[in-house]
């Protein structure tokens, strides 16, 4: 690695000399790579993906379960046939009352076991339906439903190390649940195992052509592989099978912003995506980044500000908000923002540069000049960068 360009250490006589004379404005600079002016923007694009489809899931449905051997209790097997008429109605709270009442006489009924857990994934309440869901396993070791529905469970409550072998032992006692290969790779995404999702998610696939989640996830594989025409193609083929669909138009989004660099492609996809999905904070800052980067400042502004509502604690948003005001020469505007995202990340070097050169552009030299200084502490390059533009 090359080493870091230091400046001079410059003495104040000379400092006050350049303060003297009248700032010039410095040029567009097209060679600064992903900077869009003679203010700097971030570094970088933003450092999380706006996509990795943690809300996407395999729909799932009511599976029968089988009868334990043991013949119920005439009381519980009563209790029993109430809560199915209910549960077949997806009248589920009340169908679950019942299904309990049925699990107090008959521990042992496997099939009330099975159904009170899936009522309490259901509802939301996954560390409830952790307890009936082992029970049914230990009473039927080899129903893969009720694996795959503990695996469920184990998974909403981020407990991924528990949620993987459920799902793995779902596709031994069931090869083709596409549903449970699904989860395997979903698991493989989240745990950066991204050759093995790819596989776990084509193995889906194979015996569901049509699941748009699968080919969503397959492409967040993909885009982490670098492997990039296949993660658009997945991508695409999302949104080609489930149009309405907001995620797989974010995934193509980050494929096209982080990984090809091809903005106005970014722009069009997180824009779509964006209609379906339109809380997500870090598409609306990438999408104001690709708006900064072909100009359309005010247009970045809107989506900047919507992102900094979604995450007031957003420092790199305020600052390319900043760069947005400042090329409208809206520059006491810029300062605000720039000022925000320096209480937010005190070390920001970008927005002590951009808010110096706002300060320039507002003929406040002095107030320049201190963040010049703090420059000096943090940041050699820059400081020297921004001091060159007192001249």
């Amino acid at each position: 690695m090359p080493t870091p360009f230091r400046p001079r250490l410059i003495c104040l006589p000379v400092i006050l000399i350049f303060l003297a004379c009248t700032v010039a404005l410095a040029q567009h600079d097209p060679g600064g790579g992903m900077m869009g002016g003679s203010i700097e923007r971030s570094s970088k694009p933003a450092t999380k993906p706006a996509n990795k489809p943690v809300s996407t899931t395999t729909p799932r449905k009511p599976t029968t379960t089988r009868r334990p051997a043991t013949t119920p209790t005439t009381s519980a097997d009563a209790y029993y046939k109430q809560g199915e008429a209910l549960y077949n109605a997806q009248k589920y709270r009340e169908a679950l009352d019942l299904y309990l009442k049925a699990t107090e006489i008959n521990p042992s009924m496997a099939s009330a076991l099975y159904r009170v857990g899936w009522i309490y994934n259901d509802l939301e309440d996954y560390e409830s339906a952790l307890d009936p869901l082992r029970r049914v396993i230990t009473l039927q070791p080899t129903n893969a439903a009720a694996h795959f529905e503990l695996g469920y469970a184990y998974r909403k409550l981020e407990r991924f190390n528990e949620a993987l072998p459920m799902f793995q032992q779902t596709v031994r006692l069931k090869p083709d649940y596409a549903g449970a290969h699904y989860e395997i790779g979903w698991i493989y995404n989240e745990q950066k195992n991204y050759t093995a999702a790819v596989q776990s998610l084509r193995t889906a696939l194979s015996y569901r052509s049509e699941y748009a989640e699968a080919q969503t996830e397959l492409g967040y594989a993909y885009k982490n592989l670098s492997r990039n025409a296949e993660a658009i193609q997945a991508y695409q083929e999302a949104i080609r099978l489930k149009p309405e669909k907001g995620a797989a138009y974010l995934g193509l989004g980050d494929v096209y912003y982080y990984n090809t660099k091809q903005f106005p492609e970014a722009a069009n996809a997180y824009k779509q995506g964006l209609q379906i999905l339109p809380n997500n904070a870090t598409a609306r800052y990438n999408l104001g980044w690709c708006y900064n980067d072909a100009e359309r400042y005010a247009e970045a502004i809107d989506e900047l500000r919507e992102a900094v509502k979604l995450r007031p604690t957003y420092p790199e948003a305020y600052n390319e908000m900043g760069y947005a005001l400042h090329q409208l020469s809206r520059f006491a505007e810029a300062v605000q923002q720039y000022q925000i995202a320096i209480r937010q990340k005190t070390d920001y070097a970008s927005a002590h540069f951009n808010l110096g050169m706002s300060f320039l552009a507002l003929n406040n030299r002095n107030a320049a000049l201190e963040q010049y200084r703090i420059l000096q502490r943090i940041d050699q390059a820059r400081a020297t960068k921004l001091f060159n533009h007192f001249k």
